[in-house]
């Protein structure tokens, strides 16, 4: 996982905004511009003119100019007009005529290539078995337009969208004394307060907030939690516009997700994708596998984000800010975009943010046991799972709420306060989502039996 921005050393996960440094192919439609195989009387070339327009007469006219001259042609011994080469000669009908003497100007307009293209195959006789039938039917509509049709109105959402996001996600420059790293951020409110990371202001000694109209503002930092990596700055303007904030519960895998910000320090960069996964547990830098630091609950997501971009938004279709762009997935050898990407879920992100502006302590539920990661079918069989999906807990902290209420290792956790649990990832995202303090049920598996157990999480901070 590489970070959006920098850090002093780089493992294989990471969060971001970057340091500053100092310091078309050819169509081929198939028609073809062909010179005229005779010398042609005015009479012909009016008729062959009036069967480049497409007029419906034009074959009727051109076939009465065929008779008039064919008076007057004198042929000579042992081949056809000296002036028609073999070809044509020996393929002169009474309608055939047409096809020696048909002369093509300019290309004709794209949707009219593309009909008779499609007529073309489907009647099978090419255009001169659609002239000599006289077919005055309007031709069908190509497929091609509806095709066309709809990625154009794909791209017009996504345009929608920037255009609706654009103007609420702002620059941030953050200075510290070894250099200044880039991120973006997300307006809250008209009065100036503006969400981002909390790893974008990491030990900055001075924020500078570049608002899409490119004015730059100061800003202060108004709180900053780095267990949720988020932060709240604020700058002294009104009237600013406001994000039409969404709900990240309702998400669904496969849906538009659009990501604005400042990747590379490019202010204003609008990327493209889709929702990819939901619930995502990722293991971040200095987190060490387990805590707060982790980003738990994470929306994955295929739109390109890069570093700069955290702090970010992340889009639905309806323009709605959804998530806050945070940390991306890479082979640990590049910081680029490998086609995975994290962010915050809003409605958590908005949480945060509003106990940080009020100036209370962002609170952590905390259970205090540790999971197995993997459940092995040996390990299953050893308790008793009968084949059951769960996290299956490996210790349990003395004093802990897990141990007020009578959690043991090798208990399997199937539920928490009514979701369903089948891993410790999903553990971790069922805990985050319950209120410190509130008492809540948990269903677990012990020895092939179902028990329910209450259980009242604690503020991670208090732990110890």
């Amino acid at each position: 996982m590489e970070p959006t921005s920098p850090l002093p050393s780089r493992p294989a996960t990471g969060r971001g905004g970057d340091l500053d440094p100092s310091g078309g192919p050819d169509v081929h439609t198939g028609w073809r511009n062909s010179a005229p195989s005779d010398v042609r009387t005015p009479r012909q070339d009016a008729a062959a003119a009036d069967v480049q327009t497409g007029w419906p007469a034009a074959a009727d006219r051109a076939d009465r100019a065929d008779r008039a001259d064919r008076a007057d042609q004198r042929t000579p011994l042992g081949g056809g007009p000296p002036d028609v080469p073999p070809a044509a000669a020996g393929g002169r009908t009474r309608r055939g005529g047409l096809a020696g003497r048909l002369r093509f100007g300019p290309a004709p307009p794209l949707a009219w290539l593309l009909v008779v293209a499609l007529v073309s195959g489907l009647v099978g006789g090419g255009l001169g078995a659609v002239l000599g039938a006289r077919s005055h039917a309007a031709p069908p509509r190509p497929v091609v337009t509806e095709v066309v049709a709809s990625n154009r109105a794909s791209l017009d959402r996504v345009q929608a969208v920037a255009n609706a996001v654009l103007p609420v996600v702002v620059q941030i420059e953050a200075g510290t004394g070894s250099g200044r790293a880039t991120g973006s951020g997300v307006i809250m409110t008209r009065d100036g307060y503006v969400l981002t990371n909390a790893h974008v202001v990491a030990g900055a000694e001075r924020i500078l907030v570049t608002l899409p109209s490119a004015e730059e503002l100061r800003a202060r930092l108004v709180g900053r939690d780095s267990g949720s990596d988020l932060a709240v700055l604020k700058v002294q303007r009104s009237g600013l516009p406001v994000a039409n904030f969404g709900s990240s519960a309702k998400l669904r895998v496969g849906e538009l997700a659009v990501a604005v910000g400042s990747p590379f320090g490019l202010r204003g960069s609008v990327t493209t994708g889709i929702i990819s996964a939901l619930h995502r547990v990722v293991n971040l830098p200095g987190s060490g596998g387990g805590g707060a630091g982790d980003l738990v609950n994470a929306i994955q997501t295929d739109a390109a984000v890069n570093p700069g971009n955290s702090g970010g938004a992340l889009a639905n279709a309806s323009g709605q800010v959804v998530g806050i762009n945070t940390a991306i997935a890479t082979n640990g050898q590049t910081e680029a975009n490998a086609g995975i990407g994290f962010a915050i879920p809003i409605d958590e992100a908005l949480e945060v943010a509003r106990q940080l502006i009020a100036g209370r302590q962002v609170r952590v539920p905390f259970l205090g046991v540790q999971a197995v990661a993997d459940l092995s079918p040996e390990v299953a069989e050893q308790y008793q799972l009968g084949g059951r999906a769960g996290a299956l807990v490996q210790s349990v902290l003395a004093g802990g709420p897990a141990a007020d209420a009578g959690l043991r290792g090798g208990d399997l956790v199937v539920r928490v306060a009514g979701r369903s649990v089948r891993g410790w990832d999903e553990l971790k995202v069922a805990v985050r989502q319950v209120e410190v303090g509130q008492t809540i049920p948990i269903v677990v598996v012990r020895q092939g039996r179902e028990l329910t157990l209450s259980i009242t999480p604690i503020d991670q901070a208090t732990a110890g």
